[in-house]
Parts: C-alpha cells; sequence; structure tokens
C-alpha cells in the first residue's frame, strides 16, 4: 500500500511538473477576451468619448445623408456635399437615415466601436495563430499594440469616420485566406472593396499566393455588392448610375486628375497637411515652396509615377519573400494594408487605423525573436516618434503641424515598412501558404 501511495504521490509530482501554468498556456481562444477592470475601463472611455461624437458634424451626417439620398434616388455627390465614397456605404447607411437624427447618431457610434473590438479581436486571432503566443505574452501584445496604434483609433472616433468598419471586413478576409475558408475570405475582401476602392489591392492579393477560386469569387461578389444600390434603389435619372458616376468623378478621375467631380477638385491636389499619402510626400518636395529644386514642381506628376513604380516593386518583393517565412499572411497583409496607405490618392489620419495589423504583429515578433531587438527596434521607435510628433497632445499645435507639414506620418508608415522588410529578410522559413 505504501509502494502504491509512493507511486501514486510520484505520479502526482511528475503531473504538476508537466503541466502548465496560466502564463505557459497559449493564447489560443483568449482573442477579444478582457478582464472586469479592462471592461470597465472601456466602458468609461466609451461614453466620455460619445459627447465629443455627438455634437460634432462630420462623416455621420455626410453619411446619413448619403443614405436618404439612396433612398430618393438622387446623385450622391451633389445631393449629399462632401460624400465621396462607393454607393454601397449609401446602402449600409440607408436603414439609419430613417431613424432621428440623435438615434442614428447613436447606432452609427455603436457600430464605430463594434468595429474596433472586431479588428483588435480579429488581429488577435491571426497573431496568437501564427505565433502560438502565450496569454502573458498577449497582455503585452495587447499593451504594446494600443500605444503605437491608439492615436489612430481615436482619430476614427474623431473623424466619425467609417475606415475601421472596412478594416474589420479586410481582417476577416485575410482570416479566411488564412484558413482556407474560400467565402468567408472572399466575402471579406469582397465588402471592403465595394464599400472602399483601396482594399482593391487586398483582393488582388491571393493571386499571388495562386489562391485563384478564392480570387474569382471574391471578384464576383464585389461586383454584385457594388450593383446592389443601384438595383435596390435605382437613381431618378437612368444615364447617372450611383456607380458609373463614382467610378468617373472618383475612383478614376480623382487618382489620375482626368474628371474630378465638381466641387472636389481640390480634393485630389496639391499637398493639403490632412493628406498623409506617398503622393502627398511627393507633392511637398517637389512642389515650388523656395527650395533649389522647386522647377521640379512641373514634372511633379511624372515624379510621382517613377516613385509609385519604384514603391509597388519594393513592396512585391517584400510580399514575395513574405510567402516563405513564419507567420506570411500576417508580413503580406501587412505590406498590403500600408500599401494602401501610399498609393491612395488621399490618406487622412483615421485610414491609418490599418496599422494595427503591423503593428500587432510586429510587437507578437519581437517578444518571440529578441534576437531581432536591435535591427527592428530603433526603427520601429523612430516610426512611433514620427508619428507622436504630428499629435496635439502632448507635442502641441505647432510642433504637430509642423511635423505633419514635413511628412511625418508617412515617413513613419514608411518605416513601419522597412521593419517588416526586416523581419521577412531574416525570418525563418514557416509553413508555406497552401
Amino acid at each position: 500500500m505504501t509502494r502504491e501511495g509512493g507511486r501514486i504521490s510520484t505520479e502526482l509530482q511528475v503531473f504538476q511538473f508537466v503541466t502548465p501554468t496560466p502564463d505557459q498556456t497559449t493564447a489560443a481562444g483568449a482573442a477579444g477576451r478582457y478582464s472586469l477592470v479592462t471592461w470597465a475601463g472601456l466602458s468609461f472611455l466609451i461614453a466620455v468619448l460619445y459627447f465629443p461624437f455627438s455634437i460634432r458634424y462630420g462623416g455621420t451626417g455626410i453619411f446619413l445623408q448619403a443614405g436618404d439620398c439612396l433612398l430618393r434616388g438622387e446623385p450622391l455627390s451633389k445631393c449629399a456635399l462632401g460624400y465621396s465614397y462607393p454607393p454601397l456605404l449609401a446602402l449600409f447607411m440607408a436603414p439609419l437615415s430613417l431613424l432621428p437624427p440623435r438615434a442614428g447618431n447613436l447606432a452609427w457610434y455603436a457600430i464605430l466601436i463594434a468595429s474596433i473590438y472586431g479588428c483588435f479581436s480579429m488581429c488577435e486571432s491571426l497573431v496568437i495563430g501564427a505565433f502560438r503566443l502565450t496569454r502573458r505574452e498577449l497582455f503585452w501584445v495587447r499593451l504594446f499594440t494600443v500605444i503605437l496604434s491608439l492615436k489612430f483609433v481615436l482619430a476614427v472616433i474623431t473623424n466619425q469616420a467609417y475606415d475601421a468598419l472596412v478594416f474589420f471586413f479586410i481582417l476577416v478576409g485575410l482570416y479566411g485566406l488564412s484558413e482556407n475558408k474560400t467565402f468567408l475570405g472572399a466575402f471579406g475582401l469582397a465588402t471592403s472593396t465595394a464599400l472602399k476602392a483601396t482594399p482593391l489591392l487586398m483582393l488582388l492579393y491571393p493571386l499571388l499566393l495562386r489562391k485563384w477560386k478564392l480570387f474569382a469569387v471574391g471578384a464576383g461578389l464585389c461586383v454584385v455588392l457594388s450593383f446592389l444600390p443601384e438595383i435596390l434603389f435605382p437613381p431618378n435619372d437612368p444615364n447617372a448610375g450611383h456607380l458609373w458616376t463614382w467610378l468617373v468623378e472618383f475612383a478614376v478621375g480623382g487618382l489620375f486628375g482626368t474628371r474630378a467631380a465638381e466641387g472636389y477638385e481640390q480634393f485630389f491636389q496639391g499637398s493639403p497637411d490632412l493628406n498623409h499619402s506617398l503622393r502627398a510626400l511627393v507633392y511637398r518636395l517637389v512642389e515650388s515652396r523656395n527650395l533649389p529644386w522647386g522647377e521640379l514642381g512641373t514634372h511633379a506628376q511624372v515624379i510621382l509615377y517613377v516613385v509609385y513604380g519604384a514603391y509597388c516593386l519594393t513592396a512585391l518583393a517584400i510580399v514575395l519573400r513574405a510567402a516563405k517565412t513564419e507567420g506570411a499572411y500576417l508580413w503580406g497583409g501587412s505590406v498590403v494594408v500600408i500599401s494602401m496607405l501610399m498609393l491612395s490618392p488621399i490618406s487622412s489620419k483615421s485610414h491609418f487605423v490599418v496599422l494595427l495589423l503591423p503593428h500587432m504583429a510586429i510587437v507578437a515578433y519581437l517578444l518571440k525573436h529578441r534576437e531581432a531587438w536591435i535591427a527592428t527596434l530603433p526603427l520601429l521607435c523612430a516610426s512611433f516618434v514620427l508619428n507622436l510628433l504630428s499629435s496635439r497632445w502632448p507635442m502641441g499645435r505647432a510642433l504637430s503641424e509642423t511635423a505633419t507639414s514635413f511628412g511625418s506620418i508617412t515617413i513613419a508608415t514608411l518605416l513601419l515598412l522597412a521593419v517588416v522588410a526586416v523581419i521577412v529578410s531574416r525570418g525563418r522559413r514557416g509553413p508555406q501558404p497552401v
């Protein structure tokens, strides 16, 4: 009996030795789950942020007006002044436009908060699946990701923008792509592309991975969703279709300067300080502003396309290399969302909420690979500082406007792309996308 008791005792000791502690267990299934204290703090912050959101006229008013215009069959760009977005967004807002103004405002705020939460949860799921994080590591990933990305998350709420909603569907598509769920991936990528033009780059991403079926289904769904507002609510003027007008006046006209919508010409020209795309950075450098190379301003468009070409070749090389490394979909997706910002004619601060994905991926990678700190941390810190310099708080208005005028956010994003490039170039081979 004693021997058996001793054997049982030994077995229990062995069991206790090999059983992992909560800190050692993987964080699988913990994505999007937070403590009661965290939820209480978030609830307080959400309540506080709603007051300035509710009294400010911005995206909410324009979007609700566009939904109302769609229901009445009116041209969106003329009926809802300031609306330069695809018709599907107007269709999405149509039910909210039927509500009283305060109720519609509150409903849109709830949708934005839910979208931001969904973005965090989806990013966590992708990162946990790629790097098998422990619960303790997940805590640090969350903390540093919030520090790096909070500025742009708050910009979504401040601007009442719909970028978090689009980003959520991008992440749904990327998750479906990584998990070989064809319809889910196609639906996410198609919906994001139909809601906004720049996610077209993400819709094309499966082609590089030879995911022909997912791309074909996604492209078909995108076409259907794009024409859906036209089908459900035909315009009063059959010669002025919602989708065709948007393509001519905004998508193509704005990008190439062929025919911008009336009243929106300045929206696509010059280098306004609210624009942080690669286009704006190039214009800032080559326009005539008493600089030695000021005469290059007359060739700004040619220089811009040369820069675009160099950037696209660089990004393509990183994506192809990323397909052979650990966390392939994370790095490929990160390069694509950064490219969406850089290649867009207009990229405001709220658009940069998509940097949540590369920020979280980089932090998770560095927690697992400390040998990469020397090569990547200086670049990551420089990127964070440049983004911080453009913030009115705590830098002050004068310094933030100066930093913004020099393209600090654009340069910071390019440095983030450099971090991804370094990680991909030195990363070990991982499971190949199938």
